[in-house]
This record gives C-alpha cells, structure tokens and sequence, in this order.
C-alpha cells in the first residue's frame, strides 16, 4: 500500500519530557496542528559501521563488519512562516526548551500514522527569493524511535 504525503497534517503536543523512554498516551485535545506545512524530509536514521581487522593468513581473511550505534536522523521541516499559528508558536517554545517534544505526522488516509518525541534543534527564517513568502524551517532531531 502506497501512503501519499499530499493531505498529511503535522502536530505537536505541549508535554515536554526530559526523559522520552516511551511514547505516552497523548490526549487527542493535547494535539495542536502546525499549519502552513511545505516540506516534511524524511524521518529515519542510519547504524555506524564497526570494522574489526585481525590477523589473517590471505586476503580477506581476519575482516568483519558489523553495525555499530544507531543515530536517527534529523528532519528537516519546511512550512510557510505563521507568527499567529499556534502550532509554529509551540515550535518556537520547543526551540527553547532543553527537553524533546511529542510529534505526530498524520497521513491523508486518516489511519496511518508516526509518532515520536524529538528536541527542536534548529529553527529560522528563510527569506529565499524576493517573490516568494517567508518560510521557517525546522530540525527536529528524534528523541525515539517513531510510532508506527
């Protein structure tokens, strides 16, 4: 089944933790939209590469490879810059808190979705060309492994 990120709506929820062991049961009513949404990057991660080189007797003898740490990515998020936009507003007191914050990606089917708390890590303003609107961008770094 293909999920199409056209319609997909974008959340987050005022209940800062410093400690995102586990995903909680977020209040529906908790949720607030972030508005304005252009771009959503990707959310994933990659696993370091550990290469261990012992003695051998040939060639390619005495090699091993194995996955390391995992580290998520960071996803970058574009949207369209709203001063009144409650969502945006809730982005910008994530900027500035120390702690990880609940987010939800909502697909277009109703049903499918990510949840996952992550640490706002970057966010500003970019101006782009001189016809275009304003946008914020985001990096929002995962705190969790996502929901699915």
């Amino acid at each position: 089944m293909l999920f199409p990120v056209a319609g997909a709506t974008f959340f987050i929820a005022d209940l800062p933790t410093e400690d995102p062991s586990g995903m909680p049961d977020v209040p529906d009513a908790s949720w607030v939209e972030i508005n304005e949404t252009e771009a959503l990057g990707s959310l994933g991660g990659r696993y370091d590469l550990e290469e261990v080189h012992g003695m051998s007797d040939g060639p390619g003898e005495g090699y091993t490879a194995l996955k390391g740490a995992h580290r998520p990515d960071t996803m970058q998020v574009v949207l369209g810059l709203d001063p009144t936009d409650p969502g945006q507003l809730l982005l910008f007191k994530a900027y500035r808190s120390r702690d990880a914050f609940p987010f939800r990606l909502l697909f277009s089917d109703r049903i499918t979705e990510r949840r996952w708390f992550a640490m706002v890590l970057g966010l500003g303003e970019v101006f782009d060309a001189a016809n275009n609107v304003m946008r914020l961008q985001v990096e929002l770094h995962p705190a969790t492994i996502p929901q699915r």
